[in-house]
């Protein structure tokens, strides 16, 4: 009878693991089926491009950094945001983890909000730091735009699933 469990246990992981596959291809093909204009002069601009504006302004107000459709512009530099480079993966990572992973609605409705929220706050962090990057140190741009910032965000994306998923299963640590 062990075999029989054993089996429902690694058909169940399948499942999961192919729901885990199914959710983040779905959001990826929905993703390439917005309009590169519709990306570029409203959902960069007002989700990301001028809340970063903002942002940089705060932190230094002498750059003086203008939002422009998909661009953080200034004297010193001149930031595109496209698509690949919005934070997306990351954030289908963590959506199809969360998403594909046993729990009840409620618990999942709150590790998609919570899971979307730290994706897009880290996503702005990156591209404020990207600024910086791009104006004061050009020469450091391709490392940490293409190796050390998307790492990090799929890092603290697993970091933040592990921690959910972890909350979501305590009731199997308490004692009967």
């Amino acid at each position: 009878m062990s075999n029989n469990t054993n089996f429902t246990g690694k058909s169940r992981e399948w499942l999961t693991f192919m729901l885990f596959v199914g959710c983040y291809v779905l959001l990826d093909y929905a993703y390439f089926k917005i309009p590169v204009d519709l990306f570029a002069n409203v959902i960069y601009y007002h989700g990301v491009v001028a809340v970063c504006a903002d942002l940089v302004n705060w932190q230094a107000p002498f750059e003086h950094v203008l939002a422009k459709h998909n661009h953080l512009l200034s004297a010193k530099a001149d930031l595109e945001i496209v698509r690949g480079c919005d934070g997306a993966g990351a954030l289908f990572l963590v959506m199809s983890a969360v998403l594909a992973f046993p729990s009840g609605l409620k618990r999942k409705a709150l590790g998609l909000l919570l899971g979307i929220g730290l994706i897009y706050g880290l996503n702005l962090l990156r591209i404020c730091v990207l600024y910086f990057v791009i104006a004061y140190q050009p020469g450091l741009f391709q490392l940490i735009h293409t190796y050390v910032a998307p790492t990090l965000m799929v890092v603290l994306g697993c970091f933040y699933f592990a921690w959910w998923a972890f909350g979501s299963r305590s009731s199997i640590h308490e004692s009967a």
